[in-house]
């Protein structure tokens, strides 16, 4: 008698496309072939989990250490046997031949496929040499050479799409901070005001070149999500990183930004080969041209660009809304 394996993830219903992408194929008569990580550690109503099922699911666990002792994947599994158990009365209730439930199964299947197709071409690209890595290292001094911590005033105001330019030019017109409060107060425009210090690399790429040419008690603009931010640098504190010590970060961003040249590249390769019609309503409309099914490597940690206010040293940062 064959034994159902359900992969089950986030979501109990969803998350069956992968047993779906095992057994799909194969013949009843036929029991599924041996994998790693095929050990069983648990059954529930007769049903199997696996050692690679757990594993999989204490990869997604948010926070916790690879290294995460018993106890703590006793709990993983026990979140697993308790979505078996609903995906299980969920079969018994023919959810699983819902059209519905049928496509999103599909969906995921897909987006499975697609994505360990692309992760093991990116697999394929090659560590960047030391050449690159120094060549890196020098385009950027702001980040590595002459990196600064910086001091500055942060003024968020809720500033209209139309009135930013109106916004900006007053921000470079006023010679302090107390002036630029007195205006926005006078212009009914609603902001909120705090100090924070940011090293480089905390700093978006774009505002970082900005502050990085500025001199003490001169003020940029830059948008914010509420509007507009005035950055005004209050201090400033050499604190330069080493190739050595920069080197592991530039290293993995480089390889990251190898792995997306390589996915890049192969979407377009095989968009190009492939036979696309379209049809009913889309038939008529231009081509967008393919999308990529797998999302750019993230950037390491010490390179990427966040918002000007995360990050922000928690005793330097205080923030006080100031009234219309």
């Amino acid at each position: 008698m064959r034994t159902r394996r359900l992969r089950v993830g986030a979501v109990a219903l969803a998350a069956m496309a992968a047993t779906l992408l095992v057994a799909c194929g194969q013949k009843k008569d036929v029991a599924p072939a041996d994998t790693t990580g095929s050990e069983v550690v648990a059954k529930v109503n007769g049903d199997e989990l696996t050692a690679g099922q757990l594993q999989i699911a204490l990869q997604k666990q948010r926070g916790m250490r690879p290294d995460a002792g018993d106890a703590a994947a006793k709990q993983v599994l026990d979140q697993l046997i308790d979505e078996q158990i609903v995906a299980q009365k969920a079969i018994a209730a023919k959810l699983d031949k819902d059209p519905k439930v049928v496509a999103q199964i599909e969906s995921a299947r897909r987006d499975i496929l697609a994505r360990r197709f692309l992760e093991s071409a990116a697999e394929t690209a090659g560590k960047p040499g030391d050449d690159a890595v120094r060549k890196f290292y020098d385009s950027r001094p702001a980040l590595f050479a002459q990196r600064k911590v910086y001091t500055l005033q942060r003024v968020d105001i809720q500033a209209p799409d139309d009135r930013r330019t109106e916004v900006d030019a007053h921000v470079q017109s006023l010679k302090s901070a107390a002036e630029l409060a007195d205006w926005l107060k006078s212009q009914k425009l609603a902001f909120t005001t705090r100090q924070e210090q940011d090293a480089a690399e905390q700093l978006p790429p774009v505002v970082l070149d900005k502050v990085a040419a500025m001199k003490e008690g001169q003020s940029v603009v830059v948008p914010s999500q509420t509007g507009v931010a005035a950055l005004t640098l209050i201090s400033s504190a050499s604190a330069p990183k080493s190739l050595d010590d920069a080197r592991p970060a530039i290293e993995q961003f480089l390889a990251n930004q190898g792995r997306r040249e390589v996915i890049m590249d192969l979407q377009k390769t095989i968009r190009d080969g492939a036979k696309v019609e379209y049809q009913g309503r889309f038939a008529a409309l231009p081509s967008a041209g393919g999308t990529g099914a797998l999302p750019a490597p993230a950037s390491s940690p010490a390179l990427s660009a966040v918002p000007a206010a995360s990050n922000a040293a928690a005793a330097a940062s205080q923030t006080s809304p100031t009234q219309k």
